[in-house]
Formats: C-alpha cells, structure tokens, sequence
C-alpha cells in the first residue's frame, strides 16, 4: 500500500510539473518575442539611443544683443565671468583633498568653512556634477589656480558670459536687468514664441526690466549645440573615433543690438551735477528730450542698483538691502514715480487764462503776500507780496497770488481741459513697461473718486500744482516740449534703430506726433517771455544759478510732501527733517528761440527748485549746447558775445521793480506765506 501511494503521489505532481512546465514555456516565449521585438524590429532605434547616451550635446549660448547710446557708445556688454568649480568625485579620490581645500581657500580669499559647507550642501547630487565654489573671480585669482590646477584635483575654472552695464547703476532702471527663467515662466514664454523661433528651456535667461525686458525678442539670440563623445560617468573622451561624425555643430546666432536716443556725455554730466550738489545722497530723476522729435537724450533715477548684479542671480543679501532701502531704488522715478508739479504747472494755468481771453497782456492782479477763501489764506510764498503782476511777471517771479486769482476765474474743468491738451493725465506712449499715467483732477473725477463736491479754494491749489495734480517727471518734459514748439506734443521714443551683430541697420524708428494743440501765436510769445525772464531776468527765481552765456527758459517749482501744522509753516526748510522737507523740481528749454532740447529734474527733500534742481538741469543743457552747437556755445563764442547775450541790469532797476509794492489798495492785507514756493 505504501508504493501504491507513493506511485499516485507522483502521478499527482507529475501533473503539477506540466503547469509550471507550460508556465515556463509562456514566459520564454515571452521572453523570446521581447528579445526579438528589441535586437529585429527595434534594433535600430535603440542602437541610435545607445549612440546618443554616448554623446553629449552642449548648449553653445548665444551672446545678447549689445546696447550703445546715439553715438555708439557702448553701454551694455557681454564680458566674460569666471567661475570656481570643484568636482566632489575627483576631490575626494586624492587622499589630500582636505589640504587641497585649505591651499585653495587661500588663492581665492575664502573662509575654508565656506567651501566645506558648500560642498557639504551638494552631497545629495551625483558626484561628477560639479559644484560652483565662487562667482566672479578676479585676473589675480584666476591666474594663481590655473598655476597651481594639475595640484589640485577636481578644481576648474569655469567660463561664463556675463550681461554688464559699463557705467554700473547710471541708466540702470532705463537698460533693465535679466535673471533666469523661473519653471513657472517657461509654459507663458513659449506660448508666445513665433514659429520658427527657439523655445525657452530651463537655465536661460530672459530680460526681467527695463529695456532688456521691453526688447527681448530682438536682444536675444539663438543658442548654438556642439557634440561630443563621454564614458558612462559623463566625462569627455580624448578622441571620439569618429563616432560624431555626421553630426554637425550649429553657431549660435549673436542677438541684434539696439542703438538708443540717449547721449551717454548728458548722462554723465547729470550724474556729475547731482554728486556735486548731493554727493552721496541722490535722490530724483532727471529726464531730457529733444522736443522737436521726442528722442529721450537722458535719464537718470537716483538711487539706483547695478544690473551687473543681477545678470547671474542675484544674492538674497543685496535682493534684500534694495527691497528695504525707503527711497526705492527698483523703481524708475523718471516714469513710475507721481509728484506734484508745484509752480511749473503755472504755465498750464497762464495758457489756459490766455487761451480762454480771461487775462491778456495788459491784465495784472494785486499780490499783497496772501488772500482769503473762505476761512482759508492761501499765501504767496514772498510774504511782502508781489505788487500788481502781469502773466508775464508772473510767472518769472512765480507769484502764487497772480494764479490763484486766475484759478479762480479759469475753474477746475478749464483748467483740466489745457493740462490734457499738453499730456498730462495719460500715459506718454513711451516704449518702456510700468508708466504711471499721472492725475488731472475734475468735478466730475473728484465725485466718481470720493463722492463729494469739488470746492473752490482746492482750484487754487491746483492751479499752482499742488493738491490732487500729479505728473511723472517724463509728463513734465513732455508738456514743456509742447510749450517749446508751440503745442506740438511728441511721442517719447528711446530705441533710434536695430542693427544686426555685423552692423546692418535692421529697424529704424522715427518721430511720431500725438497732437497739435490749438495754442495761438500771441498766447505762446507771452508763456515764452516769462519762462525766459526766470533764468535771465534779476528779478526771475532761477537768475542767480543761471550759467552766463547759456540760453534757456523754464520753471522752478517746490512742493510739499507732508501736510504742514500751522505753527510750522513759517520754519526754515533746511532745518526741518531731511524726510519732510519739500521737494525742488524745474523745467527748462533751449535755446529759447529753437528749442532742440528739454529738460526736468525732480530732487527729492531738496527744499526748492532754484537752488536743489536747476543746477542740474542747467548743467545738462549746456553740455548739450557746447557739444551740438559749438558755433554758439563754446567757451570761446560765448566769451565774444557776452556784452551781447548778457543784459546789464542795475541794483537801481531791481529796486525799481520793487516799488510796485506801493501800489497795492489801502488797507490790503500782508501775511507771512507758508513753506516757500521756490
């Protein structure tokens, strides 16, 4: 009975087996037909995959367009970076890496615990990637590691391109600055990629602000891909047996270059203006247009930041000391910035009285230092008063009470009505990103915003440039261009052409006219004789920092940034906190008899126009006019035609313009002004 059991009991298994046989057999068959489907039908696919593992393709980057100024002054540049790599597999495998690392923290002046830490961070990547230890070293730097490289396994040098603003953070907000793509970018950017253009991929760079930003399309290149052959740690081989044979390497194709409106000398010739009345505490802008065309000849934002900076990530230190700086320097004063205009929006106000036949030439208004709305005195910033003023004398000697009292009469909507006319309120058009549009109050606009009906005396204070009225310092000029050309308003441009990376003129740009406005002939002689009398006249505001021998006209203004208590308005603004004190603008033209150029300059906290920004804006214009027209405005023309350009006023005739204060009706009231205008 045993072996009759035993016999059934492998009869049993017997049929078992031949499962796992049949299991078996599936499974080789499988097998089989996989092996085939791989080596027959797919053969030759994965033998091309195979060939690529053992090659690398190498993005060969593509060199940015360059941007130079009018005169093809380089501005922004490709300049070579070099940086300090290690690769952790060669470090480690030399038994003296340790002291390798303390020989190297010498040559590059770096704390040995940096470079631990560093390489301790990377420990989670594969070994043969290598590590950056520092960015940017200098001559000195790299020429000790490569004398001493065959001694120190593992360290390279790395070459990199590096975007570089050659005059550090002059201009800086007007170039812009470029960064890398965040992964979150990449679906936008490509989204709007035109056919036939490359994608974005991860690692590139892209212009973040500024004209870097607004022009990326023409400002960037396309990126070029070399081969070669590796082992399987990914190094490259000596000779690659002519395994990338066939496989051709693409040039990358340098971006074009922009050719700006801008002339770097009036560039720095405000910057050097600034440092000169400021020095290290600059705060405004300064902007200049030629009004014939609306080329931007400058500009300038203070405080401001380097984008050389930025060009390969910026560090969190210095991202944080921009963010927390008061004075904001990551925006552009020039176009993001509001200010009120102060007393150089009285020539708006004069043209509208002109305009609208309320004043004429022969009209005066009686300044006694104040008048009353209301409960209210509005004070004219000379506390003595003015006498009886023409629009004329108005505006050279800036005589608040003459525009309140024109203010009055034009009303808000009038008011309203020429300020749009000259730009303000909207956005100029100017080809740059995040332009501010400004503020020209109404009734209407005041009831939308707040509900509430307009009040006379708040006419008053926009009529001089204060209250709700707010420009950019680019509105500024631009309406003071219209002034110089007698209404026409231009369209700020900044780009003049494009030209390909061998020199080829791609692209140009030319003047293009917004508006003509209807101002007549005899309106514009009266504005342009009062804007000349502030610089030339004795009596005028800006007359003692005018430049013998240089013509212009403008406007000074003052305003302030804080509402005053009653007890402080007669203080000195010199002895007030830097942070309260008003700020000083002006405005100016020339030559006044064919304007080519037009200048504003906003000096925050610098308590008046006259003496806190003129200067500046003076100095500007004269390197203007001795470089673009020499025949008039060399030291040696202007030196002969002094006695001519130059009229003798006498201590007699000031005096004599003083005596109108005598003139004012019995019993006229004089009260001491607020924070002086000028």
């Amino acid at each position: 009975m045993s072996f009759l059991g035993q016999d059934e009991q492998i009869r049993e298994y017997q049929m078992r087996f031949r499962y796992l046989y049949i299991a078996l057999g599936v499974a080789l068959a499988v097998l089989i037909a996989r092996l085939w489907y791989l080596q027959v039908m797919s053969g030759e696919k994965f033998r091309e995959y195979s060939e690529e593992n053992r090659i690398k393709r190498v993005k060969i980057s593509s060199p940015r367009g360059m941007i130079f100024d009018r005169n093809k002054k380089l501005l922004v540049d490709n300049r070579p970076a070099f940086d300090l790599e290690v690769t952790p597999q060669e470090l480690y495998a030399s038994t003296a890496w340790k002291a390798n690392i303390s020989r190297l923290a010498r040559m590059i002046k770096m704390p040995e615990a940096e470079i631990f830490d560093t390489l301790e961070k990377a420990k989670g990547e594969p070994a043969f990637l290598p590590v950056r230890i520092k960015q940017d070293l200098n001559s000195e730097e790299v020429a000790i590691v490569e004398a001493h490289r065959l001694d120190l396994p593992g360290v390279n040098i790395q070459v990199d391109i590096k975007r570089t603003n050659l005059y550090r953070d002059l201009a800086a907000h007007l170039m812009g600055y470029i960064g890398e793509i965040a992964p979150e970018e990449l679906p936008k950017l490509n989204k709007g990629i035109p056919r036939g253009k490359i994608p974005y991929k991860t690692g590139d760079v892209i212009g973040k602000f500024g004209l870097e930003s607004r022009w990326e399309s023409t400002l960037r290149g396309i990126d070029g891909e070399e081969y070669m052959e590796v082992d399987a740690l990914g190094y490259r081989k000596k000779s690659s047996n002519g395994i990338i044979a066939g496989l051709e390497t693409k040039p990358s194709v340098p971006g074009r270059n922009l050719i700006l409106t801008l002339d770097q000398d009036l560039q720095l010739a405000a910057l050097d203006a600034f440092e000169k009345k400021y020095k290290d505490k600059i705060i405004g802008a300064m902007i200049a247009i030629n009004p014939k065309t609306g080329e931007i000849l400058a500009a300038l934002s203070q405080p401001s930041f380097d984008p050389t900076e930025f060009s390969r990530g910026v560090s969190p230190q210095l991202w944080k000391k921009l963010l927390e700086n008061e004075y904001n320097p990551l925006r552009d004063k020039t176009i993001q910035d509001h200010y009120s205009p102060g007393s150089t929006f009285k020539a708006i106000t004069a043209i509208a009285g002109l305009e609208e036949k309320v004043i004429d030439e022969h009209s005066t208004f009686a300044c006694p230092g104040s008048m009353r709305v209301g409960n209210r005195v509005y004070s004219c910033w000379r506390h003595k008063g003015h006498g009886y003023m023409n629009v004329v004398q108005a505006l050279t000697q800036s005589c608040d009470v003459f525009f309140y009292k024109l203010g009055q009469k034009l009303g808000i909507d009038t008011i309203a009505k020429y300020a749009t006319m000259l730009g303000f309120g909207r956005k100029t058009g100017v080809n740059l990103a995040h332009e501010e549009p400004g503020l020209v109050p109404t009734e209407a606009w005041k009831k939308k915003r707040f509900g509430q009906e307009w009040i006379p005396g708040e006419t008053l204070s926009c009529a001089i440039g204060q209250s709700y009225m707010l420009v950019t310092p680019l509105q500024l000029v631009n309406a003071y261009a219209a002034i110089a050309t007698d209404g026409f308003l231009y369209k700020p441009y900044i780009v003049k052409y494009i030209e390909s990376s061998d020199g080829r003129i791609m692209k140009e740009f030319s003047p293009e006219l917004l508006s003509k406005a209807p101002l007549s002939k005899k309106t514009m002689e009266l504005v342009h004789r009062g804007l000349w009398g502030v610089i030339n006249s004795p009596q005028g505001t800006t007359y003692n920092f005018r430049i013998p021998g240089i013509d212009a006209a403008g406007k000074t203004g003052s305003t302030q940034i804080v509402r005053l208590t009653p007890e402080k308005l007669h203080v000195k603004c010199e002895s007030m906190p830097f942070d309260i004190r008003d700020n000083g603008l002006f405005v100016a033209y020339a030559p006044p008899d064919d304007p080519s150029i037009a200048v504003a300059v906003v000096a925050e906290h610098a308590c008046h126009g006259a003496s806190g920004a003129a200067p500046i804006a003076l100095a500007v214009i004269k390197a203007y006019l001795q470089k673009y027209l020499p025949e008039r405005y060399s030291p040696e023309a202007i030196k002969s035609n002094k006695t001519k350009s130059e009229p003798q006023f006498t201590k007699a005739k000031m005096d004599e313009e003083d005596v109108r204060l005598n003139d004012l009706p019995p019993g006229a009231p004089v009260e001491k002004p607020g924070t002086a205008d000028e």
